[in-house]
């Protein structure tokens, strides 16, 4: 972009299946280069064009017909969509992978969307009810994971809502994007910090270093020693205590937040279908450990 800002109109900001996930998405700052077929003179943004050079062999031994810097499948047709907000989800998933698009992402062919942003159907699609419908119709892949492709999730049935029901569920849905995106914030903030710790060739995380907020202060340093070779100097350590304990609280905080609000959204999806107390019971026991 510094060396032709013309690039930016070819930059689309874009969304893997592994970036969405239960009420978020979750960005890796990835661009897609937008070049659909007949439609860019790739002359014209020579940045984008020498970036692309080092793969022209590769790209002119596709199967298909373009030229050698144009998309396979650009989508047009949902383009003016994907530039919106919307509800997005992952193709393969073990639970409810819907989260709204605030951003206008485009999307990899991981990833499905619906073309509305309302926070009521929202709600519902991340229900259990929803997931134990979808689960009845789904192409069922290893270890657990539902296939949802679009012809899948269409069928499910929405029940009609009364005005009342509707501005609960729909504060309950913003209340759980909320203090998803606010939780993702904090947490992507402290793992860079805790990234400072490693030299720049372990700059990566393992899992326990990735969910922080579950390690006392002990087990977090020791996981550092063990990931990158290093100590904390003792003279930090009390800032470093402080930092993960009051940042690893508002975290736990919202994630209570965002599991009181499924509560109360699965309670009213409930009422909605007229489940007996029997009947939910039996299906909250066919979906333990998802949740």
């Amino acid at each position: 972009m510094a060396q032709d800002p013309k690039s930016a109109d070819l930059l689309k900001p874009f969304l893997r299946g592994e970036n969405i996930k239960r009420w978020r998405v979750e960005p890796e700052g990835l661009f897609l280069i937008n070049t659909p077929k007949g439609k860019v003179n790739i002359d014209d943004y020579p940045a984008i064009r020498d970036w692309l050079l080092p793969f022209k062999p590769e790209s002119e031994n596709r199967a298909t017909k373009q030229e050698w810097f144009e998309l396979q499948q650009a989508q047009l047709a949902y383009q003016s969509v994907f530039a919106h907000e919307k509800i997005v989800y992952q193709d393969i998933t073990a639970q409810n992978p819907f989260a709204l698009d605030r951003n206008g992402y485009f999307l990899a062919n991981t990833c499905y969307f619906i073309p509305l942003a309302d926070p009521t159907l929202l709600a519902f699609l991340n229900s259990k009810l929803c997931w134990f419908f979808l689960s009845s119709v789904t192409n069922i892949a290893r270890g657990g994971y539902l296939r949802l492709r679009s012809d899948f999730v269409v069928q499910t049935p929405i029940a009609a809502i009364p005005k009342r029901e509707h501005a609960r569920i729909t504060r309950l849905s913003n209340i759980s994007t909320d203090n998803a995106a606010a939780r993702l914030f904090i947490e992507s903030a402290v793992a860079h910090r805790i990234l400072d710790l490693a030299l720049p060739e372990q700059r990566r995380l393992s899992r326990k270093l990735e969910e922080w907020y579950d390690l006392d202060f002990g087990g977090f340093r020791a996981e550092v020693e063990r990931v990158f070779h290093a100590e904390i100097p003792i003279r930090k350590r009390a800032e470093w205590e402080k930092y993960l304990s009051e940042h690893a609280v508002e975290v736990k905080r919202l994630t209570a937040e965002i599991e009181t609000a499924a509560r109360e959204i699965d309670a009213i999806v409930y009422r909605l279908f007229d489940l007996m107390p029997d009947e939910i019971a039996s299906l909250e026991a066919s979906l333990a450990g998802q949740y």
